[in-house]
């Protein structure tokens, strides 16, 4: 698997997370980490200072540790995602099958591509369908679903999803 194709599993794996794609730099940081490149060179790629890679870096590992529930950093990435993807996903036709969530590829614009981001203080979230969601859980949860089952239906974050299920026992 190319870097490329590894940045757009981990966008959509975020994504279904978060509900947030991931951004230029943090695809600059993922593809320079997969080709084996020190952040000094993402950096100056980017046009970027050497510490606000790092930084963006950090938060991208926070992200992905979050996502897949192990600690994720420089050094593990590629093995990890492919341990991961190997061990949790198959391919049917175009569509890539993780668990029980389904992907397909080049649904979303490639993001070197596409220059439209819409900032985040464009995207309303209705607190009462929020609410609703998050009163939704505990009944999916007696019903087997797991919580990365319930965040994809829900289009809620596992974070969020854990911390009200954690809070139900």
């Amino acid at each position: 698997m190319n870097s490329q194709e590894l940045v757009s599993y981990l966008d959509e794996l975020i994504f279904s997370s978060t509900g947030k794609h991931i951004d230029s730099l943090q695809t600059a940081i993922l593809k320079g980490v997969l080709n084996g490149q020190k952040y000094t060179d993402i950096a100056k790629k980017y046009n970027s200072s050497t510490g606000h890679a790092k930084d963006e870096a950090y938060k991208l590992w926070q992200v992905l540790s979050d996502t897949l529930g192990e600690d994720i950093n420089k050094s593990n990435l590629r093995a990890t995602i492919e341990r991961i993807k190997g061990k949790n996903s198959k391919i049917v036709g175009n569509i890539v099958q993780i668990d029980k969530l389904n992907f397909c590829p080049n649904s979303y614009p490639d993001i070197e591509e596409n220059n439209d981001i819409i900032p985040d203080d464009q995207i309303i979230i209705d607190p009462i369908q929020k609410k609703t969601k998050r009163e939704t859980i505990p009944r999916l949860v007696k019903l087997g679903l797991t919580a990365e089952q319930i965040a994809e239906a829900l289009d809620l974050s596992i974070q969020e999803v854990s911390k009200i299920i954690a809070s139900q026992q």
